[in-house]
């Protein structure tokens, strides 16, 4: 295992766990209790994005290469911006610690692409194996990350006005 192989997998995995704190983001800021046309606007596009993410990522799992590193670089920042600006439009059920694991997720992704763009390599290669220890590794971060990322989300959605968040009981399921 040499260490292209050990590191291809980190940009697909961050890729995934962007896309699920942006589609989270942005269903939030849909169908929140406050939510207004902006923000609605702004979940839209970020559903869209985190979509986006996560078939970007399943795509580069499988090929085994970066695809479409332009677009990609507009995706990135696209996501970082439209978060950005939902903060902005929604701070009071718009999870800080989300937005900042996501845009943390899509610079991973974004340098990754954007070292690719640099060097211009356009010739094509043959696609090696993954390193399943880098992806194993690179889940396990990945994990810790999303998954506190993706509670904060949905307690910023549903605090109330005091400041509380309701339990939600599973009572006869």
């Amino acid at each position: 295992m040499n260490a292209a192989t050990f590191v291809r997998s980190w940009p697909s995995v961050s890729a995934w766990g962007a896309g699920l704190i942006l589609a989270a983001l942005g269903a939030g800021a849909i169908v929140g209790p406050s939510s207004g046309a902006a923000s609605r606007g702004l979940g839209a596009g970020l559903v869209v994005l985190g979509v986006g993410a996560l078939v970007w990522g399943g795509a580069v799992l499988a090929l085994g290469r970066l695809i479409a590193p332009r677009a990609t670089l507009i995706g990135a920042l696209a996501g970082i911006l439209l978060a950005a600006a939902l903060m902005f439009v929604l701070p009071a059920h718009t999870s800080v610690i989300a937005i900042a694991a996501a845009a943390l997720l899509l610079i991973v992704v974004g340098a990754a692409v954007a070292g690719r763009v640099r060097r211009a390599d356009t010739a094509p290669r043959t696609a090696e194996p993954m390193s399943v220890w880098g992806l194993l590794l690179a889940a396990s971060i990945i994990a810790v990350v999303v998954t506190p990322a993706l509670g904060a989300t949905q307690d910023a959605v549903l605090i109330r006005d005091d400041g509380s968040v309701p339990v939600i009981t599973h009572e006869g399921h």
